[in-house]
């Protein structure tokens, strides 16, 4: 699963307007072709070229002076309104969200959605038809339209009671003529809805999937445009929702384009052209819009493979997210604590499981410091790095001493600690949750604004990131008084002292949630840390190392390697 943050690339906004020549053929009188298109032309469309080339081609009726209709359908989690021009959807609201800035969530807003159909050696589009008759239901909306020659094209909606699912069925019905829907056109300009724009672009993209398991998407760091074959879905993801449309037959075909515009007037422009498989038989196309919060328990109940959508991460990252972090923190949820707390209760736990391969680190690194001496007498007596090498491996073999011993929970954390980068910015739940001076756990806390850009940094302070720098520098400083210093690349500790500071520019414009569990797993470390080293006792430690002297010693196979490789570097 492909997923990466991007730095924005600024591409000359290529947008393709469709239009005709309008010709009016007298009031109330249905749209009607007046030219044809040449056999060579019924290709199946996955050219944007090609579709301009085509729809210069026909002629359709004057929508402008029709009076346009609307009609909407709503549950208890959407609304959406349709129009009569083209039986489109005009806008979709979901009920329980609002945007950053307290406004009604408007995830679509004028879909730009609309069929090629072929009518024997013409085509038309849906967006240019005026649906005339139409049937609200309580749940559900049918649009027809009929031509001269009685053939007939209907748009069946369907609002589905307690869900996120808007079904979706073309029929056709054949009159003097033969019909057949070809392609689906939709773009969609994907409206600003979070409070970092930068971060919601670069998880703004387009996923499909081939086997309604697994996805995968175009590429976050450029704007891309990819031609796959009989996908199953297609998704419009955005940073905490995404529009879906699934289809029952697969697409026979479809070209993806991502658009990142110079403007800060929306986030990207998504396109895709969708090749429909024909059915000469049944002539009913069904499709399912799915409006919805990237939720990984809701998307997982859908059973099509939506949570993939959910940047979870690949390999044992995605693992640890999904058996570890979300299982945890879907239980600590249903006790209705303030997610800071939850947050606080993972750490927790987290580094409670840590503690005894955390204890074992430090012993390891303590025994290392109270080795220093030694060491050091090896370095200035021994001049072959070769040999040099071999006798300090000797002393860790007869002391018992383990060098890589200190590395053995970075093996543990590591994984935590990467699912949990990509886990906390992902996660909707923290959307707009305040804890403490953060208003809102999925993006940056602000306790100051500069009024201008700092590049790299940002326009702001977020003290959560300040704090988990701080505490970092000081476990870092703590943690080199228990280990010896490295003798032979000193400037090693500078670059360690340098890293928590490059990190804070990361984390000043990242998911405050993420800034402030870093900084109680490193509070808690030093806590650990630090009464560890009250329980240990260096005198009787280095004894300890010293009666292992006097134990016999059995070489391990990569202890005598060494040994054979020093012997033979001194023979030459």
């Amino acid at each position: 699963m492909e997923q990466k943050n991007g730095f924005d690339i600024n591409f000359l906004i290529g947008i393709l307007l469709i239009f005709g020549i309008i010709w009016f053929m007298g009031m109330g009188q249905p749209a009607q072709l007046t030219e044809t298109v040449n056999e060579s032309d019924l290709k199946v469309v996955n050219d944007v070229a090609y579709v301009d080339k085509f729809v210069k081609q026909v002629q359709y009726n004057n929508l402008e002076e029709e009076e346009e209709r609307y009609d909407s359908l709503s549950n208890n989690l959407l609304s959406i309104k349709f129009s009569n021009f083209g039986a489109s959807i005009k806008e979709v609201v979901l009920k329980e969200y609002l945007t950053h800035d307290s406004l009604a969530l408007k995830l679509v807003s004028d879909l730009n959605f609309s069929i090629n159909f072929v009518l024997k050696d013409k085509k038309i589009q849906s967006n240019q038809l005026l649906f005339k008759q139409v049937l609200v239901d309580t749940n559900k909306l049918v649009f027809t339209y009929i031509d001269n020659d009685d053939n007939k094209i209907e748009f069946q909606y369907e609002l589905i009671k307690d869900s996120y699912e808007l079904k979706f069925d073309i029929i056709t019905t054949e009159g003097s003529s033969w019909i057949e829907p070809e392609n689906i056109f939709w773009t969609q300009d994907i409206s600003q809805l979070e409070k970092n724009l930068t971060n919601e672009r670069n998880a703004t993209t387009i996923r499909y999937s081939f086997d309604n398991k697994n996805s995968k998407d175009l590429s976050l760091m450029k704007d891309t445009k990819k031609d796959i074959q009989s996908p199953s879905w297609i998704a419009y993801k955005q940073q905490f929702f995404s529009t879906i449309l699934y289809s029952r037959d697969p697409f026979k075909d479809a070209t993806l384009e991502t658009i990142t515009p110079d403007s800060d007037d929306y986030v990207k422009t998504l396109k895709s052209i969708l090749a429909i498989p024909y059915d000469s038989k049944n002539q009913t196309y069904s499709f399912t819009f799915y409006f919805v919060p990237n939720k990984y328990a809701l998307l997982k109940d859908l059973d099509k493979g939506f949570e993939s959508l959910i940047a979870l991460g690949w390999g044992i990252f995605g693992w640890v997210n999904k058996w570890l972090v979300i299982p945890i923190f879907n239980f600590l949820e249903g006790f209705g604590l303030n997610y800071g707390i939850i947050i606080f209760i993972i750490a927790l736990i987290f580094k409670l499981i840590l503690f005894f391969p955390t204890k074992s680190s430090y012993v390891s690194m303590a025994k290392m410091r109270v080795l220093k001496p030694e060491i050091d007498a090896i370095n200035e007596k021994i001049k072959d790095p070769m040999a040099k090498q071999q006798a300090q491996m000797s002393l860790y073999k007869k002391t018992g001493v383990n060098p890589m011993g200190g590395c053995l929970p970075l093996f543990f954390q590591m994984p935590i600690l990467i699912a949990l980068f990509q886990f906390f910015p992902s996660s909707i739940e923290l959307r707009q949750q305040p804890f403490l001076w953060a208003e809102d756990l999925s993006t940056y806390d602000s306790v100051f604004d500069f009024g201008f850009n700092i590049p790299l940094y940002g326009d702001h302070i977020s003290l959560f990131a300040l704090l988990m720098t701080a505490i970092t520098l000081l476990q870092m400083m703590y943690s080199n008084q228990m280990t010896p210093s490295n003798t032979q690349m000193p400037q090693m500790k500078y670059i360690m002292y340098f890293m928590p500071v490059v990190f804070l520019f990361v984390m000043n414009n990242y998911s405050a949630a993420l800034s402030y569990y870093y900084f109680l797993a490193n509070l808690i470390t030093f806590g650990q840390q630090a009464l560890i080293r009250r329980s240990m006792d260096d005198d009787k430690l280095y004894a300890m190392l010293q009666a292992n002297k006097k134990k016999p010693v059995k070489k391990s196979k990569f202890q005598q390697r060494l040994e054979d490789m020093a012997r033979k570097s001194q023979k030459r």
